[in-house]
């Protein structure tokens, strides 16, 4: 017996499984956009647009393609260390997957805001795909906390340090106030590590429903993720130094894009400089932190008493290495071995329901 217009067929078998919309057309498109705005902004502020392109027609390319180089091993290192983290919580994947899933995660966050590329990365360990094994959520998430903690030490360390061998007591109240909230977050992090389990124990006796044990279970997974790196203090002190050098990438990408534009910058400066960015883009207020990272770039360039055409130079070249040339990289990337998660194929096992649920 047919079934009248509109009405469900009894016999057809539900869909369990959904395709991940592609949003990155529209957002690629916007952010297009505000970068055109930011570069004319640059312009600007250089005093016009002639001086700015005869200095990066000028430019030392071979200096240039070092610094791309340098950039992108720091990408290549951040890919062992994610592989180191997860290797101290019992999970043993290739350096390949490790590293393929935390660029796909780049691209992802670069296009999207709230670095849904970090949740992108919690989703793909958690199918374990590719002859990896699969991670639970709370695990996955432990090691990207681990991640930003590393990356705030090294930051701060590295940035600190700089900045107060440059400008010494000339720093600017923006400045200072940045490092100290960074610095704060860190300290309360730090913190809430050494009280979670008494807080944990507390909590368990405030109520015996199923779903709240369920979720202080997931708590202490993480928690126990967490402090995994404290009982290894050699693996945690190579990690520190990887997170160094992460960093430092970022301190040399600079330091050699002046140094291309014929302008003479100690690299002490450069890194203060870049490093200070960081401190800036550790929550990005844009996709890719477009427009927030340009800014910051121009007004601490501007404090080094760079030429004014100089700046807005030094900036369109750091960004189009670190931002641009690296998000169609790391798109590609995200095509090739990143697929299970940001593409559907055909073969594919798409995503299920409750994929964030380790039930």
């Amino acid at each position: 017996m047919g079934n009248f217009p509109g009405e469900a067929d009894p016999t057809a078998q539900p869909n369990l499984q959904y395709p991940i919309p592609n949003p990155f057309r529209t957002r690629l498109l916007l952010l297009l956009l505000f970068a055109a705005a930011s570069i004319a902004l640059l312009f600007w502020l250089g005093g016009g647009s002639a001086e700015t392109l005869a200095l990066l027609a000028q430019a030392d390319w071979g200096l240039l393609a070092l610094a791309v180089l340098i950039h992108y091993s720091g990408f290549a290192m951040r890919g062992h260390r994610w592989q180191m983290l997860l290797a101290g919580m019992g999970y043993r994947l290739p350096y390949g997957r490790a590293t393929g899933l935390l660029i796909s995660g780049w691209f992802v966050s670069a296009l999207l805001p709230a670095r849904a590329g970090d949740a992108a990365r919690i989703a793909a360990l958690r199918l374990g795909r590719k002859g990896a094994p699969a991670v639970p959520v709370a695990d996955s998430l432990s090691s990207i906390v681990l991640e930003r903690v590393l990356d705030i030490l090294a930051i701060l360390g590295l940035g600190g340090s700089f900045a107060f061998f440059v400008l010494a007591d000339r720093l600017p109240g923006w400045v200072l106030s940045a490092y100290a909230i960074a610095a704060g977050l860190l300290l309360l992090f730090g913190g809430g590590l050494l009280l979670a389990p008494a807080l944990l124990g507390w909590l368990r006796r405030f109520s015996a429903h199923r779903f709240w044990q369920m979720g202080l279970d997931f708590a202490g997974q993480a928690l126990a993720g967490l402090r995994s790196l404290l009982t290894r203090p050699s693996h945690a002190l190579l990690l520190v130094g990887e997170s160094v050098y992460i960093w430092l990438c970022d301190a040399l990408l600079l330091w050699l894009v002046v140094v291309a534009l014929g302008t003479p910058l100690p690299f002490s400066a450069a890194a203060f400089a870049a490093l200070t960015v960081d401190v800036f883009a550790t929550v990005p207020l844009t996709p890719g932190g477009i427009g927030q990272i340009e800014a910051a770039y121009a007004g601490l360039l501007a404090l080094l008493s760079l030429p004014v055409a100089v700046v807005p130079a030094a900036v369109l070249l750091t960004r189009a290495i670190s931002y641009w040339s690296f998000l169609v990289f790391s798109g590609i990337v995200a095509a090739v071995t990143g697929s299970d998660v940001f593409f559907s194929r055909r073969d594919d096992e798409m995503i299920p329901p409750g994929y964030l649920t380790d039930g």
